[in-house]
């Protein structure tokens, strides 16, 4: 984890989409974030943890209910809504790229290393909690992924590139976490832009930011707001910079193709 100094942060921009605006700021105890986003071979690792009994082996993306039963289904596959149970990853999507062999839960080969997708919003807090860490708010995020400054992107003013970010257009091609250096935030922080969008903490509500308005609430329900853009759907500059808060297709309680996560402490 890398650490943000505590201090004044600037958030949103009046130049920018109705839902960034107004421009204000906030002050920030210090904390600490992950320097790249969790990788699948980290959320195998995870769900590993868990003691899951499986009984059957499966390929990522082929998970069903002959491999899970009863309650463990309802943790690692969508479509059981009105179970009152909450998924934290969809391996039955074809987009996910874990799976289980030789008693473990594994990460697709060449894929260990790539962001996890997937995770619903309960998952990505509960890896978050088993590290010890949590969810960053998109006050936090936006600290980190912007520095003091006030700057369009993690890297400063400039239009992405190749260089600073990840994009391909093309659902399930994702790239290695923290190759493009030329994009860290000014902490250091990496893939901020680009690669996955990233689930927060907070609840979707209007700026200026408040904390204490029950945003940040976990059991509130209601879209939470994802950040960063991503490589598929939000991956134009408009929607690639550190502002960026309203992400295409973050419902909470689903895994999505281009949602992932990083945590904070």
């Amino acid at each position: 984890m890398l650490i943000v100094p505590g201090g004044d942060y600037q958030l949103g921009r009046d130049d920018g989409p109705r839902v960034e605006q107004p421009v204000h700021t906030i002050n920030l105890e210090a904390f600490r974030i992950d320097r790249t986003e969790v990788t699948n071979a980290a959320f195998a690792e995870y769900l590993n943890a868990l003691s899951i009994p499986v009984e059957l082996a499966f390929e990522a993306g082929e998970a069903s209910r002959r491999h899970l039963s009863g309650d463990y289904a309802a943790l690692l596959l969508e479509g059981r809504e009105g179970s009152g149970l909450y998924p934290i990853i969809a391996l039955d999507d074809t987009q996910a790229r874990i799976g289980f062999e030789n008693g473990a839960f594994r990460a697709t080969s060449g894929y260990e290393e790539h962001p996890v997708a997937e995770t619903t919003w309960a998952g990505a807090r509960a890896y978050c909690a088993w590290r010890g860490a949590q969810l960053p708010t998109e006050a936090r995020w936006e600290a980190a992924a912007r520095g003091t400054d006030g700057r369009l992107y993690p890297w400063g003013d400039s239009a992405p590139d190749r260089s600073h970010v990840f994009v391909s257009g093309r659902a399930g091609v994702t790239g290695v976490v923290g190759e493009r250096s030329a994009g860290a935030s000014p902490f250091g922080a990496l893939d901020m832009s680009g690669s996955m969008a990233e689930w927060t903490a907070s609840l979707m509500r209007p700026y200026p930011y408040d904390a204490a308005d029950g945003r940040e609430a976990p059991d509130q329900p209601g879209e939470r707001v994802t950040r960063g853009g991503d490589y598929l759907y939000d991956a134009q500059p408009g929607s690639l910079t550190a502002t960026h808060r309203d992400g295409f297709s973050n419902a909470p309680g689903r895994g999505h193709r281009h949602i992932g996560f990083r945590c904070a402490a």
